[in-house]
């Protein structure tokens, strides 16, 4: 490995990692989410290491790791409810605010 490869490297951020990472956030959004076989909503975002689903006016936040299968549908194993439910609504009031620079550019 050449010296200029490895500086490059050490300067990236894990690029094999952040090609995954964009390449499957598009097979976790859209889909119905189910535990034990019953719906409970559908996924909306990805936030971090944890996806957003949303049943009627419910917002969830499940980790990653609760998912057991990623199909048509996703299938997730137990997981703690209330606070998925603390950070679901966490991330509803993040997503509503808009945020500014001082010139009064829209960020986000």
């Amino acid at each position: 490995m050449s010296i200029i490869a490895k500086i490059t490297g050490f300067f990236r951020k894990n690029p094999a990692n952040l090609e995954d990472a964009q390449l499957n956030v598009h097979n976790y959004i859209g889909k119905f989410v189910k535990q034990d076989y019953i719906d409970i909503g559908e996924s909306i975002a990805i936030d971090g290491r944890r996806i957003i689903i949303k049943k009627s006016e419910i917002i969830m936040s499940v980790p990653f790791e609760a998912i057991i299968k990623n199909t048509e549908n996703i299938r997730v194993e137990d997981f703690d409810m209330e606070e998925s439910l603390r950070l679901g609504r966490e991330w509803a009031d993040r997503k509503d605010v808009l945020e500014f620079d001082d010139k009064g550019m829209m960020i986000r």
